[in-house]
Formats: C-alpha cells, sequence, structure tokens
C-alpha cells in the first residue's frame, strides 16, 4: 500500500510541475573553467558577441577605411610642381618655375560629398551587421531554449511512464489489472526513452549552433527575457532607420554625387605657372596659362553613364523600400496572430491542463480509471504542454522576425543609445 502511494505521488509530481519550471542545469554537472562564464542579462551577453564577431571587426574596419578615404577626398584635388631648367649654349640661362593646376569647377566638393555618402553606408553597415548577428544569436538563443524546455518535458514523461509501470506491475501483482496493460506501460516507457534522445540530440545541436553563431562556450547561457508585445500596427517610419534600406539609400546619394562629378569633369582646370631665372647677366620672370582642349574627348560619355547608374540605384532603393515595408506588415501580422493565442493559452489553457492533471490523479487513485485510460489521458495531458512549448517557440520566431524587420533589436536590447558612437572599437565593448 505504501508503495502504491508512492507511485501515485510521483506520477502526479511529474504531471503538476510546468516545463518552463524545469530549465536549470543538471544537478551534479561542474562546469570547466573554460566554461565558467555567465551573464546577468541578454544585453551584455549581446555585446560580448558583438566583440568576439570577426564580421562586426571586418566592418568596423571597412567604416575605417571609408573614414580614410573621406578624409582624402578632402584634400586639394592637385599639388604644385617644381621645375629647374638650366641650359648652356652661347647664352647660359637658369630658371626657377613653379606650376599649379586649380580646382576651378570644385571637383574636390563633389568627391567630398561621394565619400561623405560612401561613409555613412559603411556607418550603417556596421550597424546592419550589428542587428544581424544580435538577431541569429537570438535566434539561436530562442531554438536552445526550447530544445531545453522539450528535453525537459521529455525527461518528465520519461520518469512518468517509468512510475507508471511501477505502479501497474504493482497492481498486476493484486490481481487488478491484465498482463496487456503492463505490456502496454512497458511500451509507453521504452517510447518515452526513445522521445528523450531525440529531444537530447536536438539540444545538443542547438547548443552548437549557439556556440556558433555567438563564438562563446558557456556554463549557463542567458535565459530568455519576457517576450516583447507586438505594436497594434505596422509603423513604416521604422522603415527609415533600417541599415540596409540607409546603405542603398546612401549608394543612391552617392550616384547623384557621381552624375554632379562627371560634370565637373567635362569643364577645364586651368593651370597656372611663374618662372624666374637668369640670362648671362639679364633676369628673366615669367609667366604661364595652361588651359586643356576637350576636342578629342568631351566626357559627355561618362555623364550619361553616371546618370544611368544613379537611376538605377534609385530604382534599387524604391524596391528594396517596397519589400521591407511588406516584410514588417507581415512580420507584425504573425507576430500578433502567434501572441494573441499564446496569452488566450496563459489566461486559461494552463489552468484547464492544471485542473486536467488534478482530476487524473484523482481518479487514478480511485481507481476510476484503467491504465489504458490513465495512459491516453496521461499523454494527451504531456503532449499539450509539449504544443504549448512549440507555441512559445513560435511566438519567439515571430518576435525575432518583426525586431529584424522594424530595425528594433537594438533598442529593444537597451543599446541603442549606447551604440551611437560608431567609433568605438568592437574589442573595447569587453572592457
Amino acid at each position: 500500500m505504501f508503495l502504491r502511494v508512492i507511485c501515485c505521488a510521483g506520477i502526479y509530481a511529474c504531471l503538476v510541475l510546468p516545463v518552463w519550471a524545469e530549465t536549470s542545469p543538471q544537478s551534479g554537472e561542474t562546469p570547466s573553467p573554460a566554461r565558467a562564464d555567465k551573464f546577468d542579462g541578454l544585453a551584455p551577453f549581446v555585446e560580448r558577441v558583438w566583440a568576439e564577431s570577426p564580421a562586426v571587426r571586418k566592418a568596423h574596419a571597412a567604416l575605417e577605411a571609408a573614414r580614410a578615404r573621406a578624409e582624402g577626398a578632402d584634400r586639394p584635388l592637385h599639388n604644385p610642381q617644381l621645375e629647374l631648367d638650366a641650359e648652356q649654349t652661347g647664352v647660359n640661362t637658369t630658371s626657377l618655375g613653379l606650376t599649379q593646376t586649380i580646382d576651378w569647377s570644385d571637383k574636390r566638393g563633389a568627391l567630398t560629398r561621394i565619400a561623405g555618402q560612401e561613409t555613412l553606408a559603411a556607418e550603417a553597415g556596421l550597424r546592419g551587421v550589428r542587428q544581424r548577428i544580435a538577431i541569429e544569436t537570438l535566434e539561436a538563443l530562442v531554438r536552445y531554449s526550447t530544445a531545453r524546455e522539450m528535453l525537459a518535458l521529455a525527461q518528465r514523461s520519461s520518469r512518468l511512464m517509468e512510475e507508471f509501470v511501477a505502479a501497474v506491475k504493482q497492481r498486476r501483482e493484486a490481481g487488478d489489472v491484465a498482463a496487456l496493460d503492463v505490456t502496454l506501460a512497458e511500451v509507453a516507457y521504452s517510447e518515452a526513452l526513445m522521445e528523450q534522445a531525440a529531444s537530447e540530440g536536438e539540444l545538443i545541436a542547438a547548443e552548437a549552433a549557439l556556440q556558433a553563431v555567438s563564438g562563446l562556450t558557456l556554463a549557463q547561457w542567458p535565459a530568455l527575457p519576457e517576450e516583447p508585445a507586438p505594436p497594434a500596427q505596422a509603423d513604416m517610419t521604422l522603415l527609415d532607420s533600417l541599415p540596409e534600406l540607409e546603405i542603398v539609400r546612401h549608394r543612391m546619394e552617392a550616384a547623384r554625387a557621381r552624375i554632379e562629378l562627371a560634370r565637373k569633369r567635362a569643364k577645364i582646370d586651368p593651370t597656372i605657372g611663374i618662372r624666374a631665372g637668369r640670362e648671362e647677366s639679364d633676369e628673366l620672370l615669367g609667366l604661364s596659362i595652361g588651359i586643356p582642349l576637350f576636342v578629342r574627348n568631351n566626357y559627355q560619355a561618362g555623364i550619361r553613364a553616371a546618370s544611368h547608374q544613379a537611376s538605377a540605384e534609385e530604382q534599387a532603393y524604391r524596391d528594396a523600400r517596397r519589400r521591407a515595408a511588406a516584410r514588417l506588415e507581415g512580420a507584425l501580422g504573425r507576430f500578433s496572430s502567434t501572441s494573441r493565442a499564446w496569452e488566450a493559452w496563459k489566461a486559461t489553457g494552463q489552468q484547464a491542463l492544471q485542473r486536467q492533471r488534478e482530476l487524473l490523479e484523482q481518479m487514478w487513485q480511485a481507481r476510476e480509471l484503467t491504465a489504458t485510460d490513465f495512459l491516453i489521458q496521461a499523454k494527451q495531458n504531456i503532449d499539450t504542454q509539449a504544443t504549448a512549448s512549440r507555441l512559445r517557440n513560435q511566438v519567439w520566431q515571430a518576435a525575432v522576425a518583426w525586431l529584424e524587420a522594424s530595425g528594433q533589436i537594438e533598442r529593444w536590447l537597451g543599446l541603442a543609445e549606447r551604440n551611437q558612437n560608431t567609433n568605438t572599437n568592437p574589442g573595447e565593448t569587453e572592457k
């Protein structure tokens, strides 16, 4: 009798414990020194991922290169030229001259504007890489968290079936159940063990993917915070801050500036020179001016090419913005739908599942259920919990998709203001 009570209590405990409450590391697991890092929140974890990311470092190097090109573009376009002339004939002549080509049409200004737009595109590229890395990390963390929940549920199911086998065997000895019920319980236990093994494999794969994305190996990965709440409607002004759209927009502005540069190249840059010297006992002083003649190349083809390229970049921007708007609308619709389902589950489904657990345990102890009926009800209860875990995973996937489509991942993490200054080297975020 005492063993029967213990078995029933174990079965009830396995049913009642919610799956998301059993996500701590298994007891007895001692992390190695190389896996001792822990993070109290998601934001510090993402910052560390940025610091370790070669892609972020590459984008930062590209930004520094663009800034160096912008600095060079703002320098004078032509350097002065020093000329020394010596002639020895019947009359000895020596002169020293200095010539300077003048940027008469301000090509330097056009080059500076092009380089400025390219620098802004590189800054947007750095933000885009950061956001992409943060999104990939969050997606991997969601997958890992879901795999942990599913493994915890599979372990609970295995314990439940193990206790169920013991209880059925106890009743079989008392002559209360048939031999087929014992066999059915043992088959269910074997199935639960196989599902647990599959869940363990999924967790290993999810953790490997998280390690690959983050570049870190941790003893304890950060927990997911509360899911972000979807907005009432899509805010299309968010598209203006999307890094991928900023990159295309700055490329379009740079292409427009190249039209201006092509037109300026079709204008003359005169060269003025001054020369002083001596011819025997006479002093020499001369002034020269050189004007290029655009008779073999008038640079009109370059102007047409720049104009067509600017038109192509403008159409690329319009196409990218249209696609981004559709992606934002679709992501918000999916996010809102899954969030409503999740909120409904938390409001009513959890309570109903809890009542089912209690009634199931009471009826089993009162012998009002056969072993087969109890097994069917218990598996249905566990399957419902698994469905709830998968729904939570879908909510997170939809949330991540919306954060990516709206460009709000850094703001949601609380890192937007901290990363406004793009002069910071990625490696310095560790300090």
